[in-house]
């Protein structure tokens, strides 16, 4: 489990670092690839990588305040016209010399004037060729491989390269049924065995139990669960609604259940698939 932090005040880092260490987290990321137009005036995220000696302040802070638990770094492979494979080295070398051993590289670089965050995440070309060279290059570093893998197939090739593993945002969200074949094809251990319906049931248990979060935010993640199945608009378009709804304000569980045994009269094979 790995948080991420997004800031350059060295006090600051060092403090939330040293607060996140106190709840157990494997790992604590620095934010030096979003694209946010806020990230200029905040000076981070992908704006850092303009100013590697400022990641190497940041990372060093971090390092002395973490309590051995690891820091690694989210980047892009480039900002702006600062976009050669010269400059992306210079990063990873100086950021590398505080203590940082990982980084996790989305493939295209930002454009911080331009773009939007969306646009910054599609219309950068895609380089995974600069990735695997930075493993030849930095061969005592890890490298991780993040933007634009869409299947389990593509990230196996990706898994075929000297990388230390891959990043997926987008698929996971789009269609979150996908990591169930993660632990059998990637890591050759048995499948998810419990069906989609006993997962939801088991996640509307824990959201019971964070009954103070808004509805909203916990019945999202399930909006595509049912990606690419019969009826599944029929299924988003009730979680849309229904979490608007005054009579499931405050019971989220509720809401989930409804929405699941809706779904079991328009589909009950998908709703009991499993990927065992």
């Amino acid at each position: 489990m790995v948080v991420q932090l997004g800031g350059s005040d060295l006090e600051k880092m060092a403090k939330a670092t040293s607060i996140c260490a106190s709840y157990g987290y494997d790992e604590i990321n620095i934010n030096c690839g979003c694209p946010s137009p806020k990230v200029k005036e905040g000076s981070f995220g992908a704006a850092l990588m303009l100013n590697p000696q400022a990641v190497y302040d940041i990372a060093n802070a971090m390092i002395k305040a973490s309590n051995g638990i690891p820091i690694t770094v989210k980047c892009r492979i480039g900002v702006d016209d600062h976009d050669s494979f010269e400059e992306l080295t210079k990063f990873i070398s100086t950021v590398s010399s505080a203590g940082v051993n990982h980084f996790i590289i989305h493939a295209r670089k930002a454009f911080l004037d331009g773009l939007n965050p969306k646009e910054n995440r599609t219309i950068p070309p895609l380089k995974y060729d600069w990735v695997y060279k930075l493993t030849d290059e930095f061969p005592y570093l890890r490298f991780s491989l993040n933007g634009g893998l869409q299947s389990i197939e593509e990230m196996k090739e990706v898994m075929k390269k000297e990388v230390a593993g891959c990043m997926i945002g987008r698929v996971a969200y789009n269609n979150p049924w996908i990591m169930g074949r993660i632990d059998k094809e990637i890591y050759g251990d048995k499948g998810c065995e419990l069906s989609r319906k006993e997962v939801v049931l088991k996640y509307a248990e824990y959201i019971e139990k964070e009954s103070n979060v808004c509805n909203g935010i916990l019945v999202k993640p399930l909006t595509f669960l049912f990606a690419g199945e019969r009826d599944s608009n029929k299924y988003r378009r009730f979680l849309g609604e229904a979490s608007r709804e005054k009579k499931y304000k405050g019971n989220p569980r509720q809401l989930i259940e409804d929405a699941i045994e809706l779904f079991g009269e328009l589909n009950p094979t998908a709703l009991n698939k499993t990927h065992g």
